[in-house]
């Protein structure tokens, strides 16, 4: 979510096929076992059953046994904005630049599905203590209950559609640094058949095709896709709908990564998210069926 690089890519090679997975003792097993290079287990996971909506907080604190928790911010503070965003991201619990707790939910779940809503801001009443954003919306993160090297990373998603929407599911790594950045994929709502699939690796970014954006077949008559992504120590794979579309070499990504989901509203390159107007949709709804995370089998 930081600096991409905005390029045109070649379809991925195919993937070695291996025999189908044998199910995992929760029995979930991956979507599409035989474009994967190794056998996985699953090792975390929200179906989003749960419906305490609770469990999305600033300290990622379970509500009771055996509850998912996330982490409802990024590590930095709310109030800093990256890439020239205009929404700021909030619980329940935020109070922004005042004392008390202001209320705003950008989170629900209906039916199994997680939904991150993006609304605009009272610019009279709420604006001033909150640093004058124009838009709330929410993230939630597992850097403070998950992290992994390698593995498997798969969510079935509904997009939103309309201008200025970014929502993204991407790795950062545990340790407090930047990069290294794997981002599973980033869309935009004036952009419904493209995804982003990137890699990070340093800074400054050295010439290559590590990333960029894939034309894709509509969706179905849901609007849900299955986007999944597979991190070795040699390379990375991503998948869109069964197919695999893209592939880089892995040369530098070799720590614990946790994973992020959040819907950003606009950013500072308007080639590259442009900004909302007055023929976006709001509401902005980012509705994720689920999001799983797998390690190879006999992996630590």
């Amino acid at each position: 979510m930081r600096a991409p690089r905005r390029q045109l890519l070649k379809a991925a090679t195919v993937m070695l096929g291996v025999p189908p997975l044998p199910a995992a003792a929760n029995g979930y097993s991956p979507s599409y076992p035989h474009l994967l290079s190794a056998r996985y287990r699953l090792v975390f996971g929200d179906d989003f059953d749960d419906k305490d909506l609770s469990r999305f907080n600033e300290e990622a604190k379970a509500t009771r046994s055996g509850s998912t928790a996330w982490r409802s911010r990024y590590r930095q503070p709310r109030k800093d904005i990256i890439n020239n965003e205009k929404q700021i991201y909030v619980d329940p619990q935020f109070a922004g630049s005042g004392t008390q707790p202001l209320g705003i939910q950008p989170f629900s779940i209906s039916d199994s599905r997680l939904t991150i809503r993006a609304q605009p801001i009272d610019p009279h009443r709420t604006a001033p203590v909150l640093w004058q954003q124009r838009y709330t919306s929410g993230c939630v993160t597992s850097e403070l209950t998950h992290w992994q090297t390698y593995g498997y990373f798969e969510i079935r998603a509904k997009l939103p559609l309309g201008k200025g929407f970014w929502p993204a599911f991407w790795l950062l790594p545990k340790r407090p640094a930047w990069p290294p950045e794997i981002d599973i994929f980033e869309g935009s709502g004036a952009r419904p058949n493209s995804l982003f699939c990137g890699l990070i690796e340093q800074q400054p970014v050295p010439p290559g095709a590590n990333s960029g954006w894939l034309s894709l077949p509509a969706t179905g008559r849901d609007g849900f896709r299955v986007i999944g992504l597979e991190w070795t120590a040699s390379r990375i794979a991503w998948l869109v709908d069964g197919a695999p579309v893209f592939e880089v070499k892995n040369h530098r990504v070799h720590e614990d990564m946790y994973l992020l989901l959040n819907l950003a509203v606009g950013s500072g390159d308007p080639s590259w998210i442009p900004d909302p107007d007055a023929s976006t949709p709001f509401p902005g709804e980012f509705v994720i069926d689920y999001v799983r995370a797998f390690k190879r089998v006999g992996a630590g």
